[in-house]
């Protein structure tokens, strides 16, 4: 999906660097999702050493990234496939669809967004694997996203980094479920369950559970 779609955004042809190999942590969660490909794509990183800006498009098949000295607007990503299919799925679920992307959490004024496609299960297939869900997509493509900026010189230490367990612990706390209900749910202990809703509220900068499911639900991390 993301194959030459530098060349429709950067003027200077010159300013593209590709490369037939792809990115390993896409290869690997590609893997792990068993989906047929997964696709990052960032427009104007500013580069911390100099006036100029990053863009790049990764695959877990292809790498290709350019630095032009000027953001580029976005406007011109609209006509993009990547960027319609991150606005069709905007705030649904992405479980039982063949391709979805999600916009991912901008340090700045930069754009990136996370996508996927994958193969239809057959019906009554029940051995098919899950695509991953809007809040999965969007905790693996912000860490990746923060690992992109770091190596352009931006410093992401105060990034949001909420675990899984976390967002499944405070999933059930926003359907209604008590600090018990939930261990019981997930098979842990309830002390286990309020230390991580005690650490979720820390990394969110919260003083109650209640802003901390606030928070996750208006970033997109879960859906009620």
């Amino acid at each position: 999906m993301l194959k030459g779609v530098l060349a429709q955004i950067v003027p200077d042809p010159a300013a593209i660097v590709e490369r037939d190999k792809g990115v390993a942590f896409l290869s690997a969660t590609r893997s792990i999702y068993h989906l047929n490909d997964l696709f990052y794509l960032c427009v104007n990183i500013p580069r911390h050493s100099s006036r100029a800006f990053v863009h790049c498009a990764f695959s877990s098949d292809f790498a290709s990234q350019a630095i032009t000295p000027y953001p580029i607007p976005p406007a011109q990503l609209a006509d993009l496939e990547i960027t319609k299919l991150a606005q069709r799925w905007k705030g649904c679920s992405t479980n039982e669809a063949s391709e979805s992307a999600i916009e991912l959490t901008a340090r700045g004024r930069e754009i990136a967004i996370l996508g996927y496609t994958r193969s239809v299960p057959l019906a009554g297939d029940t051995e098919a694997e899950g695509a991953p869900s809007c809040a999965e997509l969007k905790t693996l493509g912000d860490y990746f996203h923060s690992h992109m900026l770091r190596r352009n010189g931006i410093d992401t230490s105060d990034a949001l980094v909420i675990s899984a367990r976390e967002l499944d612990c405070l999933r059930w706390v926003a359907a209604g479920k008590s600090a018990w209900e939930a261990s019981v749910i997930l098979g842990i202990s309830e002390r286990t369950v309020r230390f991580h809703l005690n650490s979720a509220r820390e990394k969110l900068n919260c003083t109650t559970t209640t802003q901390a499911v606030a928070k996750v639900v208006a970033q997109q991390l879960i859906a009620i």
